[in-house]
């Protein structure tokens, strides 16, 4: 009789039993055989899998790249003022518009161009400062002298620019009257830019230029600036000298001396001087 076995471990495992589908002919009812179907797994090859991580990759960067620019530390956050007066503050960074802008996209010279062109502004810088705030400087238009239509005073500033009645000129600055005006003038608007040009020039340089001064300044329409000199002695008359507009000023300024010289040479009483056109300089 054989001597009985140690039972062991059997050696060999069972697999996972197939899956099975029934197999049916179209058309015929439900029955018939089976057969064993190997069930589908899903496989991801090599190239997927790179296409995937690299869409990854590139979705993070893009994401953080919009929270980057988006973000607080990288918009600005600060914008500072300097030189107002009169004009608010308020209007001034309205004009500017750069608020919460991100530091990547910041259009300083356009801002720069909105500022400079607020009515009471004459110039403005807009600078960077540190790393996301921003400085704005300004300067205010100030009276220069005054515009006078119908015998009323309206404050200019050197560029010909109406100011408010509050910025009126300070005791003798010079006035340019108006004669024979068309209309009135309202502040913001800008009257004759030549003519204040050439009137700021001639009240600076008339008494080193010619040994005179200008007296008065006169404004029509259809002829320009007319300055009135004051003699070049006590005895002399004035002269009344039609620029027109500050177009060929030096050469007006030479012909018009050279003019002084003359008369002063051959005893000649100037009264009137026209320099409007060029070398044809009429005089009496």
């Amino acid at each position: 009789m054989p001597a009985p076995r140690t039972p062991r471990r059997w050696p060999y495992s069972a697999k996972k039993p197939l899956a099975r589908a029934r197999v049916i002919k179209k058309g015929e009812p439900a029955r018939g055989v089976t057969r064993a179907v190997q069930r589908q797994r899903f496989a991801v090859t090599r190239t997927q899998a790179r296409l995937v991580f690299v869409a990854a990759v590139a979705f993070t960067l893009v994401s953080a790249a919009w929270y980057a620019y988006r973000s607080p530390w990288l918009t600005v956050s600060e914008i500072e003022v300097r030189g107002t007066a009169q004009v608010p503050v308020e209007q001034v960074l309205d004009a500017a518009a750069l608020e919460g802008d991100s530091i990547f996209r910041l259009d300083l010279a356009a801002a720069q161009e909105r500022v400079a062109a607020l009515p009471k502004v004459s110039d403005a810088t807009v600078e960077k400062s540190g790393v996301n705030d921003v400085r704005i400087i300004i300067q205010e238009r100030t009276a220069w002298g005054s515009w006078q239509i119908d015998g009323v005073n309206v404050p200019i500033d050197d560029e010909g620019y109406v100011l408010d009645a509050v910025d009126a000129a300070p005791d003798g600055a010079p006035v340019i009257v108006e004669v024979e005006p068309q209309g009135v003038v309202n502040p913001g608007e800008r009257v004759d830019p030549g003519a204040v040009e050439l009137a700021v020039r001639l009240v600076e340089e008339a008494d080193t230029s010619f040994g005179r001064e200008v007296v008065a300044l006169l404004y029509r329409q259809n002829s320009g600036l007319t300055a009135v000199l004051s003699g070049a002695d006590i005895d002399d008359r004035p002269v009344w000298v039609t620029f027109g507009d500050s177009r060929d000023y030096d050469y007006k300024i030479a012909t018009l001396y050279g003019l002084f010289e003359r008369a002063k040479e051959e005893r000649l009483a100037l009264n009137a001087v026209d320099l409007r056109f060029g070398d044809r300089v009429s005089f009496n």
